[in-house]
């Protein structure tokens, strides 16, 4: 009888064993790579990229590298188009605005689905055989390959493999590999006139459920949801008693945001109408809002929404503030200003 309990002990620590071998195979399988923790460039297609760069000037912004018209190369089409493209930082966010000028193309496409809207965050593998990899782990997860993009510019050939993930993740994701396109990119600093600084990628969805099982399958966090409780809430310079729940993914050097419009008015909810769900905006820091603000205004720009979270005048509290850019190229800035206690010898 001894024995037999033995044995069956045995039995059941070995039958334990291989269930935590295949736990721990599967928890391996969606592991994602490191260069995930950072977003090396938004491709964000435009219907004037020319307005679009005078308008992010007047905000401050001067950081663009004006490419041209460029050839855009299909890889799973065959096909070739035509683009204007500018490359821009944005306070830290390098964006590619392109402007789908004759022929086909998955840009196209994405603007007479969406109009002006950000189209894809990049990541950048370190190899080609690293992105490889990637890729197949993708495609065992069920996620293909949308396009295979080469963009030929005078600055050299930009490459983009781009994933058929935007019905259910709400963005296109993308990447390029190794020192592809750097040239561009590396020459574009982060200053500008009024020290903005990236703080957030966000984006405007309905329902968060199926989106954070969407990403946790392919290895982000599931969405962290929270309820803010927000102070004075204003919708274009009206007291507005909005709702909204919040998901973070904190995954990566920068913040991913996702809004879910719960009671409008509301400005998620007035960019799901107007161009579907998808990234909404880049949101900075900025160190005096004031000072912002009136720049911003004097020039005719609107102050679309905004509030406040914690209590006034103490440490974890802070404003919120969001710019109406429907007119320069689709997504809107949130501005973002954090109490910051001043030390004892700055207030004497």
């Amino acid at each position: 009888m001894l024995r037999h309990t033995k044995a069956k002990t045995m039995k059941n620590l070995c039958m334990l064993v291989v269930i935590g071998m295949l736990a721990a195979g599967s928890l391996k399988s969606a592991e994602i790579p490191k260069y995930y923790n950072e977003v090396d460039q938004v491709l964000w297609v435009v219907s004037n990229v020319e307005n679009t760069m005078m308008k992010y000037r007047m905000l401050g912004f001067e950081q663009f590298m004006d490419l041209g018209t460029v050839e855009i190369r299909s890889g799973t089409a065959g096909t070739t188009s035509t683009a204007r493209l500018v490359a821009a930082n944005l306070g830290g966010a390098h964006v590619n605005w392109i402007q789908p000028v004759a022929g086909g193309s998955v840009f196209k496409d994405f603007l007479e689905e969406h109009g002006d809207a950000a189209m894809s965050l990049v990541h950048r593998s370190p190899s080609d055989d690293a992105l490889k990899d990637e890729l197949a782990r993708l495609d065992k997860l069920g996620i293909g390959i949308l396009d295979k993009i080469s963009i030929s510019t005078r600055e050299g050939a930009l490459d983009y493999i781009l994933m058929d993930t935007e019905a259910e993740g709400k963005y296109v994701l993308g990447f390029t590999f190794e020192a592809n396109g750097l040239q561009v990119h590396s020459a574009l600093h982060d200053e500008n006139r009024l020290d903005l600084k990236l703080n957030q990628y966000a984006f405007a969805i309905e329902d968060p459920v199926p989106v954070s099982d969407f990403w946790k399958r392919i290895g982000l966090p599931e969405l962290e949801i929270r309820h803010p409780e927000l102070g004075d809430p204003m919708y274009y310079g009206k007291p507005a008693d909005h709702e909204l729940i919040q998901g973070w993914q904190r995954h990566g050097t920068i913040a991913y945001e996702w809004c879910i419009p719960v009671k409008p008015p509301i400005v998620y909810a007035d960019h799901i109408k107007k161009h579907g769900e998808g990234i909404h905006h880049l949101a900075f820091s900025v160190s005096d809002m004031d000072e912002v603000l009136d720049d911003y205004t004097s020039q005719g720009f609107v102050v679309s929404m905004g509030g406040t979270w914690g209590e006034k005048g103490k440490p974890g509290s802070g404003r919120y503030e969001y710019i109406d850019l429907e007119k320069a190229g689709g997504l809107t800035m949130e501005l973002l200003w954090n109490y910051q206690e001043k030390p004892v010898s700055a207030q004497l």
